[in-house]
């Protein structure tokens, strides 16, 4: 697989929270050859079923990105803000975005007021939403019956490669861990197992993993692994807050089954996969906190990817890691659906 074209691709693609239809029928597309059946569920998420036979496994990684929403059109054409997810307002000055349009996407730039025009002291104010506005460049009348109150709005930035297998990009959070997901699904095509994968392109998880809460229902597995991304190591990082960008890391946690965690930690050091513990002390924020709770319980664990500079537009990671995690992902399946009737879940 070639994973520098997929995250390239993908990460241009919009779906912002609740409005992933921009990127899930490209998602979809890359499955259809390695999977038995691909659907698009009525949340938007995507969900490839690999295999006919044996347990239920669900593998969770969230399809849409932050973004914005259009709240008012200025009598002046310029279009104000509110955020779709976790948007810190301090990267927005300057940004290129494309507004989901009515009849189409909308170019515009993010201005904001120059610092030869603020008063004394503005300068080092914090930046909200109430300092930023988009510009198209379209007087209000024409911006009227292109754009709507409610339009989603998209970062744009054009992904990057950087030294020693580093990527730069916006939106990796979480994209590259669906380019895992797609590791992982040509894996297992080469070593069919005995068991019913279901790989779900999330949607909604950046307002709530309301996408991961569906999938799981629908699917009702027999076990799952959530995979996202985690607080990467870089300027500014304390040790206990952020993880090396050469290793994946495993989670520990009150909310994370521990048999499986410790399943991903053998099978990684069987294949010698580089990995490091994650600490965690109660929600992770991933989609493994809504699949566990759904019907019954379900047993999930929960993988990630270390990238620097999250929620940003330059979020950074090595694609080295991207593949170790999906080859995790399918030498932990093989695994489990060899030992199946043997586990030992306590």
């Amino acid at each position: 697989m070639d994973l520098e074209k997929f995250i390239r691709e993908a990460t241009r693609k919009p779906g912002v929270s609740g409005y992933e239809c921009g990127v899930n029928g490209y998602i979809a597309e890359q499955f259809r050859s390695l999977a038995d059946a691909v659907t698009i569920d009525r949340m938007q998420n995507v969900i490839a079923r690999v295999g006919c036979e044996g347990p239920k496994v669900l593998i969770c990684a969230h399809q849409d990105e932050i973004g914005m929403a259009v709240t008012k059109i200025e009598d002046n054409g310029s279009l104000r803000l509110r955020r779709n997810g976790g948007v810190d307002p301090r990267i927005l000055p300057g940004l290129e975005v494309e507004i989901q349009g009515r009849r189409g996407p909308v170019y515009g730039v993010i201005g904001s007021l120059p610092p030869h025009l603020q008063a004394p002291g503005d300068g080092r104010k914090a930046v909200t939403f109430e300092d930023v506005y988009v510009d198209t460049g379209y007087p209000a009348e024409q911006v009227r019956e292109l754009v709507r109150v409610g339009d989603s709005v998209v970062m744009l930035a054009e992904p990057q490669m950087l030294a020693d297998g580093a990527m730069a990009s916006k939106t990796m959070d979480d994209r590259a861990s669906v380019a895992a997901m797609l590791v992982a699904a040509e894996e297992l095509k080469r070593m069919p197992v005995k068991m019913r994968v279901f790989f779900a392109a999330t949607s909604q998880e950046e307002v709530g993993a309301y996408g991961a809460t569906a999938a799981a229902f629908g699917v009702n597995p027999d076990w799952a692994i959530a995979i996202d991304v985690t607080h990467g190591e870089g300027p500014g990082t304390a040790k206990f807050e952020a993880h090396p960008l050469d290793r994946i890391t495993i989670e520990r946690g009150p909310l994370i089954h521990r048999a499986l965690g410790r399943k991903l930690e053998s099978v990684a050091k069987e294949y010698r996969i580089p990995y490091e513990i994650s600490a965690g002390g109660g929600e992770t924020w991933t989609d493994a906190d809504s699949v566990q709770f759904v019907r019954g319980g379900i047993p999930t664990a929960l993988l990630s990817i270390p990238l620097r500079y999250m929620h940003t537009t330059v979020e950074t990671l090595r694609l080295d890691v991207v593949r170790d995690a999906g080859r995790l992902m399918a030498l932990t399946i093989a695994a489990m659906a060899d030992e199946w009737e043997d586990f030992q879940w306590s």
